[in-house]
């Protein structure tokens, strides 16, 4: 299994967003599941599930679950319901 290096203090400049801290065991159980760095998606504003833009939410309490999950406005919608 391939070891994934991530930097916990990555952050979104643009956006002001920054991954949530998860043990590297966790990370790396999440970054085989979906094949995506979480840490890196969320620095980059993109999805861990679709690969498409995440900069757009519809709300402060989505906004954090972006930070925690990695997944865009569509995403959330489509897991948890709109």
């Amino acid at each position: 299994m391939p070891k994934v290096w991530y930097n916990i203090h990555m952050k979104n400049n643009q956006y002001d967003l920054e991954a949530t801290f998860k043990h590297q065991g966790i990370e790396q159980m999440l970054t085989n599941l979906t094949g995506v760095s979480r840490v890196g998606a969320v620095a980059e504003a993109s999805c861990v599930t679709c690969k498409g833009e995440a900069n757009t939410f519809r709300d402060d309490l989505s906004r954090k679950e972006y930070t925690i999950s990695g997944m865009c406005q569509p995403c959330q919608d489509s897991v948890f319901g709109a």
